[in-house]
């Protein structure tokens, strides 16, 4: 475990695990921190790492998308990498593609919540989901509903939150707004040339269909979707995400 200097002083820990081809993992959120500690990617090399303001790394501004993005930059490096981002890291990984096309050798987007966000319906399905959770702590509960197996849904959620810290809302707030505010996002997807990978799980409640977006205004995007998992298939079905993602980056 290492810690990075950004260009204006922000620290962001990081930690680099495995031998071969470099894959920056980009966690969700907003104000969440990496949650990618059971991936496992045989013959790579991945980069985890909390993004500003959240979990190991200073809780320090601007809490901005050209921020963000140039905090990714640093944590890249100068050598085009594969980029891997979950959810809101998804929205992330996809800016910073934008921004940056000849740093990205290859972007898989994990549980992305499209263009639109998610559906209309979607707070209304995830409060049914916690009205049925019996669990004292609210923050593992509202982890837990973005789990498809509702037997194991308590313990895995307990699992992705350790270690476990304070989240930010101020981070969250901040990023949210900026990126719905964002014009012809569409349009900006032309940019990102290289093969794009879509992982979603079809039990997720945000449902794969919100990816369609992607899927037209990408030029190279291919989706999967795995059947059973939510919306954290590297923990819900290993193998499966293992299996689709090696057979896209190979």
């Amino acid at each position: 475990m290492t810690q990075v200097m950004t260009d204006d002083g922000c620290r962001l820990w990081t930690q680099v695990t495995g031998h071969g081809p470099r894959i920056v993992l980009v966690h969700g959120g907003p104000g969440w921190w990496d949650v990618f500690h059971d991936l496992s990617l045989p013959g790579f090399t991945l980069h985890r790492w909390d993004q500003r303001g959240c979990g190991r790394s200073d809780r320090c501004g601007p809490y901005t998308l050209a921020r963000y993005v140039a905090d990714l930059a640093t944590i890249c490096g100068p050598e085009p990498c594969i980029v891997i981002g979950h959810s809101w890291g998804a929205s992330l990984a996809l800016e910073f593609a934008q921004a940056h096309p000849d740093a990205v050798s290859r972007l898989v987007l994990v549980s992305s919540v499209g263009l639109d966000g998610p559906p209309a319906d979607y707070r209304a399905r995830v409060a049914e989901r916690l009205a049925g959770t019996a669990e004292a702590d609210p923050w593992i509960a509202q982890i837990s509903v973005n789990l498809a197996d509702r037997a194991t849904a308590l313990e895995q959620a307990r699992k992705l939150n350790t270690p476990s810290f304070e989240p930010n809302p101020v981070c969250a707030d901040a990023l949210r707004a900026e990126l719905a505010a964002l014009p012809d996002r569409a349009g900006a997807c032309v940019k990102v040339v290289v093969p794009t990978l879509l992982v979603q799980g079809a039990e997720d409640l945000r449902p794969p269909y919100v990816t369609d977006s992607l899927l037209a205004a990408l030029p190279d995007a291919e989706r999967v979707v795995l059947d059973g998992v939510g919306h954290y298939p590297w923990v819900e079905d290993p193998d499966g995400f293992r299996k689709v993602v090696r057979e896209f980056l190979d």
